[in-house]
């Protein structure tokens, strides 16, 4: 038996060539979307470790009014486990009781998970709160001690998280301590 082989003419290897083609395509295709996804993971453990500082500056924005109500209530800097003064001692105090003038080194410092957070705090001034009369028996602005009206004392809170990877957030806030009502946020 005799097997013979023949050529055509009009196509000499363009299937090939097609196929080469397509799977060059589909390579960089996939080449491509592997990249992206890294970068996406990248940025979304940047965007984890960003949260994570934001959550312990928000902390510290909560916390602080807790040691401001405690200094005007007992007269001194409370002692709270994980808060260290920066200060030397009866500084935080004096600053909240407005005996010192602000300056804008951070107050006190507390520990969370192992990272810092830091918190500046500002006494700002006073306001008189109106509720002194009859007519406002039950306080005008749904605070103070019914009609006896009060004081509000203004203090500014700037608080800076740390995080991990070196992330950093700072949040600012302004809390109103009214006097003779128990406390903060």
């Amino acid at each position: 038996m005799k097997v013979s082989f023949r050529q055509l003419r009009d196509e000499e290897g363009s299937v090939i060539l097609v196929a080469l083609l397509v799977l060059m395509i589909l390579t960089l295709i996939g080449i491509s979307a592997t990249n992206t996804s890294q970068v996406e993971i990248q940025i979304a453990g940047n965007q984890k470790f960003h949260d994570i500082a934001f959550y312990h500056a928000d902390s510290g924005i909560y916390s602080t009014p807790k040691l401001i109500s405690a200094c005007l209530d007992n007269g001194a800097e409370p002692i709270v486990a994980g808060i260290t003064y920066l200060g030397s001692s009866g500084t935080f105090y004096r600053e909240v009781m407005g005996y010192d003038a602000h300056d804008s080194d951070r107050d006190i410092r507390l520990t969370l998970g192992g990272f810092n957070v830091d918190v500046d705090v500002n006494r700002m001034g006073q306001e008189t709160l109106p509720g002194a009369g009859a007519e406002f028996a039950s306080g005008a602005e749904g605070v103070g001690a019914g009609s006896a009206g009060g004081v509000a004392l203004l203090y500014g809170m700037d608080s800076l998280g740390q995080g991990p990877s070196s992330s950093l957030s700072n949040v600012d806030a302004v809390y109103r301590k009214v006097v003779g009502v128990a406390g903060g946020l």
